[in-house]
C-alpha cells in the first residue's frame, strides 16, 4: 500500500468515526440522555447530549 493510499484509508476511518459519534450524540439528544466528556484537564464531566452535540458541531 502506498503512502497516498494509507492517507486516504486513515482519512476514511477518521470520517467514519466522526460520523458515528455525531449519530450517537443525535440519538442520545432525542432520548434526553447525558454523556460523559473530558474537561480541559482530562477530568470527567457530565453534560447533556444536547450540549455535547453543540460542542461537537462547533469544533467539527
Amino acid at each position: 500500500m502506498s503512502e497516498q493510499e494509507e492517507i486516504k484509508l486513515f482519512d476514511r476511518i477518521y470520517q467514519g468515526i466522526v460520523s458515528a459519534q455525531k449519530r450517537m450524540l443525535e440519538h442520545k439528544t432525542k432520548l434526553g440522555e447525558r454523556v460523559i466528556l473530558a474537561d480541559a484537564n482530562g477530568l470527567p464531566k457530565e453534560v447533556s447530549a444536547e450540549e455535547a452535540l453543540r460542542l461537537f458541531d462547533n469544533n467539527g
